[in-house]
């Protein structure tokens, strides 16, 4: 076994939720479902957990076993061999302490030393990562037992918390810029707009083309990964997207479900069925927390094939199973919003000319409400 060192640990408060995710999980042997709320809907419905399987090295496995009534320890394995016992009520201790000390804890990153007992029990179970190498979306690995059919799968399930600041759902980037190119306007109409810079110059920079009453049409997804991998979606994702971006920094628009009931109204892409906007917008939000990354090759397969644990404020965990993946859906309208991402970094919301055409990019980021 490789020697344990973890004195240089540090990380935020969400990096720090998945640790004591891991913790209070094998303590409490079972994850529970949230409704739409984030509350349990009962407390009968939940999975019971076989073992939680950390993958800090390549080919380095070490497997958690829950504890049993019968025999109150987690069991460690090593690469398949038994190396020790540890009692459910040191889980339990150090749960308890983890989420006094993070809800205390202030922004930025907090160094294992700040946290009580924590690098002494981390040492004990042989780990020196918060993040274990599991991949993209998984951020645990849970082997549970399906109550319905007694099937014992081993699954991925993405983690967030509420303990720090809002995480983000769809990551801002020059991938997730949207072109459009700007009819009816002059040089001098560009050098009024790009000189606007106000607290909300997006916005305003939109309403003076409003003004201007120049024609926003709009030409691709500026990464032609993120235009496949929307197109896997759904073929007209994209133009949906368009429109959102459109709601968002011109009629400053930015809780998801609202501007869904925008696009439901005003029905821009001519649908028979109005209420496809929903459907298909659940469907954009479902696979980018399950799997699609903008600037990476999708397949269409979740990554995180368990589905969503959240750390809750008063340190409680619920999920969201993806055989229950309506509700889900539901949560993620409900819980995000679009938000603008600095227009320096992405570089976005500035015309510029391009074969005597003028052009103006917008970008998507989506991040959980605070």
């Amino acid at each position: 076994m490789p020697q344990i060192r973890n004195e240089n640990i540090s990380g935020n408060k969400g990096e720090w939720s998945e640790i004591y995710a891991f913790i209070k999980l094998l303590k409490d042997g079972k994850i529970y479902a949230a409704d739409k709320n984030l509350e349990q809907l009962s407390a009968n419905q939940y999975l019971p957990i076989i073992k939680i399987k950390r993958t800090e090295i390549k080919n380095n496995v070490y497997e958690y076993y829950a504890g049993t009534p019968a025999d109150a320890a987690i069991k460690i394995f090593h690469n398949g061999q038994f190396i020790k016992s540890v009692s459910v009520d040191e889980f339990d201790s150090q749960a308890i302490l983890l989420y006094r000390d993070l809800s205390c804890a202030g922004k930025g990153n907090i160094k294992i030393s700040e946290l009580e007992g924590m690098k002494e029990f981390l040492d004990n179970l042989f780990i020196h990562h918060i993040k274990a190498n599991n991949n993209e979306k998984a951020d645990i690995i849970i082997e549970i037992i399906d109550i319905h059919t007694g099937f014992r799968p081993e699954v991925g399930f993405s983690i967030k918390s509420q303990l720090g600041s809002p995480s983000t759902l769809l990551n801002a980037s020059a991938s997730t810029n949207f072109i459009y190119q700007i009819n009816g306007i002059t040089d001098e109409d560009m050098y009024a707009v790009n000189k606007i810079e106000s607290d909300q110059k997006i916005i305003d920079r939109m309403n003076k083309l409003k003004d201007l009453q120049a024609k926003i049409k709009f030409v691709r997804v500026n990464n032609d990964v993120f235009a496949d991998n929307l197109e896997m979606i759904d073929s007209r994702m994209a133009e949906i997207l368009s429109h959102v971006l459109i709601y968002r920094y011109r009629d400053n628009i930015k809780g998801c479900k609202d501007i869904v009931e925008n696009l439901c109204l005003n029905n821009p892409c001519s649908y028979r069925n109005n209420k496809i906007y929903d459907y298909k917008f659940k469907k954009l939000l479902c696979s980018a927390a399950l799997g699609m990354l903008p600037s990476k090759p999708w397949d269409g397969i979740d990554e995180a094939n368990g589905g969503y644990i959240i750390v809750k404020n008063n340190g409680d965990i619920v999920a969201f199973y993806l055989q229950n993946r309506n509700l889900f859906e539901e949560y993620l309208l409900n819980a995000t919003t679009l938000e603008a991402a600095s227009t320096n970094r992405h570089h976005y919301a500035s015309i510029y000319k391009e074969n005597d055409g003028y052009f103006f990019k917008l970008n998507l980021q989506i991040r959980f409400k605070a």
